[in-house]
């Protein structure tokens, strides 16, 4: 097996050149500690020859794993051609650099990032040439925990007598070293996530949209370790400003994060260049409310409508390295590359969008029978905010048999397909029981992905066809007329024209003057608890319509 590679900016060596640095690569070093010292003289002579610096990275047997030329960049490449696997890397590693004519030694920008992801306990840094004098400066660095300075300054002078410096033992606590650990023992951590985000000029709105995208971030499985925010942006390429970049990527270092997650949807470029900085897989908040989405979906009609919005999302993203080409027949005019990897990667999705969709209209031709069968029946439909209450509503006014109950979980769309239950209550005078359908559907979230949107747009014609809409908002949420406000604006864009009527939950945890409010939005506004079971035999009255709609004085009255 090769013991080392020879990466980087190998594409213009000279033949001659690239077999010194292959000697280069195959020389033995101190087993354990220190550097050899001819071995950095004559990687400072290359470096001034190819006006570019070169790097070392010499694992715990003193072998050189890797000869790397020009700037480190893009750790991704550079792991995956790092011989050995991930049983010789990190822990054990030296990294030295000779950073060629550059008078800073201390790393920064892009090689900081790099070198953090290779995690060596020593970092040796040195010009190309000694100074007049004879005296060769040198510094040696070791992975800190200030994202403003991430490699803290071991040690300066001499390079001969850093050459045998005894780097100190690995950090157990820092944050790559501790999934790594994990990893190792067997474990399966949930993935680290950092968010990345544009916070707006209200301090409470930034503080409401960062809970709100670290709920999504747990309910999609993952763990947030940490934030980086700026101020509204105007750099279109990467929205973030290329210094903020650079703080987020050494942040996600620190903290052991693998994958960042910005609080807004990318264009495919935007998205491109946030991973070429970040040197990171980067998600945005489509990408993971769609997540949810599968992860959620229980039926066969939910999976499918999500395998929909999924592919839509995915199809002007695709992106390829337009190598592998294929010959077409035989003729002229037919010879040569055919269709890339990519278009036809982008074809097969597009039939497989086009199939989706048909099956998509079969499932709104069925439920549309469906609601025929319910002709003559009154029909009311439960929406709002997710996780606002609405599930929960529907169990405590159905009163379910054991096992029958709508999922409720304190979870954002814990439950995606819609639910019809069947209320019935006693006639006082001895005839046939009233009688109404009340349906749960999905939930509402604030720029909600037009992808999905669109593909659920059958099962949310369970809720535009429904005789009134009751809407749910959660008065213990800060936010809740905010929320309010958004899924009024998504029922508008579907052309929704049912009367909506104000359902205020959790009246047992909220403050009074989140009452008040809403009275104020909506004279005939509804006020229940439905975990405590307050004013549900009102709002029972109300939607039988036995009595008055005005809301009950004092807290309540239990079922």
């Amino acid at each position: 097996m090769k013991q080392t590679a020879l990466l980087g900016r190998t594409a213009g060596l000279r033949p001659a050149q690239s077999r010194r640095l292959e000697r280069l690569s195959h020389r033995r070093h101190p087993e354990g500690d220190g550097v050899d010292l001819l071995s950095l003289q004559r990687l400072a002579a290359e470096s001034t020859e190819l006006e570019l610096p070169l790097s070392l990275v010499i694992d715990s047997r003193g072998l050189c794993r890797l000869l790397w030329v020009g700037p480190l960049e893009q750790s991704g490449r550079l792991l995956e051609r790092l011989p050995g696997g991930p049983r010789r890397q990190g822990g054990d590693l030296r990294l030295v650099t000779c950073v060629g004519r550059a008078r800073q030694l201390e790393p920064h920008g892009s090689e900081a990032v790099v070198g953090l992801d290779l995690r060596p306990r020593l970092w040796l840094r040195y010009g190309d040439s000694a100074e007049p004098g004879g005296r060769w400066p040198a510094a040696a660095y070791t992975a800190g925990g200030d994202p403003q300075h991430p490699w803290q300054l071991l040690d300066t002078g001499e390079l001969v007598d850093l050459s045998a410096l005894v780097p100190p033992a690995p950090a157990a606590a820092a944050g790559r070293d501790r999934v790594g650990a994990q990893q190792r023992s067997g474990e399966r951590p949930g993935e680290r996530v950092l968010l990345l985000a544009l916070s707006p000029a209200d301090p409470e709105e930034a503080r409401r949209e960062i809970a709100e995208l670290e709920g999504l971030v747990r309910s999609a499985g993952a763990q947030p370790v940490g934030l980086v925010s700026q101020r509204r942006s105007s750099a279109g390429a990467t929205i973030w400003g290329e210094g903020k970049l650079r703080e987020a990527a050494l942040e996600a270092r620190r903290l052991g994060a693998s994958l960042v997650v910005t609080d807004r949807e990318l264009t495919p470029a935007q998205a491109r260049n946030l991973e070429r900085l970040l040197d990171l897989p980067v998600s945005d908040r489509s990408e993971l409310i769609l997540d949810i989405f599968a992860q959620r979906a229980a039926s066969a009609a939910g999976r499918l409508q999500v395998e929909l919005a999924q592919l839509r999302y995915r199809l002007p993203r695709l992106s390829g390295r337009g190598l592998s080409l294929s010959r077409q027949g035989g003729g002229i005019g037919t010879r040569g590359p055919g269709e890339t990897q990519l278009e036809k990667d982008r074809r097969a999705i597009a039939r497989r969008i086009d199939r989706l969709q048909r099956e998509v209209r079969k499932l709104g031709e069925h439920r549309a029978r469906l609601r025929g069968g319910r002709l003559g029946q009154r029909r009311l439909a439960l929406v709002g905010y997710t996780n606002a209450g609405k599930s929960s509503l529907l169990n405590a006014l159905s009163r379910p048999r054991p096992g029958e109950a709508v999922l409720a979980e304190n979870k954002l769309f814990a439950t995606l397909d819609p639910t019809t239950r069947r209320i019935s209550r006693p006639d006082p005078a001895g005839g046939p029981p009233a009688t109404l359908l009340l349906t749960d559907t999905v939930g509402f979230i604030r720029e909600l992905p037009p992808a999905l949107l669109e593909a659920f747009r059958s099962t949310l014609e369970e809720t535009l066809e429904a005789d009134a809409l009751l809407v749910v908002v959660d008065l213990a949420d800060p936010g809740w007329a905010e929320q309010l406000r958004t899924v009024h604006a998504i029922l508008d864009s579907l052309d929704s024209t049912t009367r909506r009527r104000l359902i205020g939950n959790q009246i047992d945890r909220c403050p009074a003057a989140a009452l008040e409010q809403a009275r104020s939005l909506d004279p005939d506004a509804l006020f229940v608890s439905a975990t405590a079971g307050l004013g549900l035999e009102h709002l029972r009255d109300v939607l039988f319509g036995d009595r008055e709609s005005k809301p009950p004085s004092g807290d309540g009255e239990r079922p």
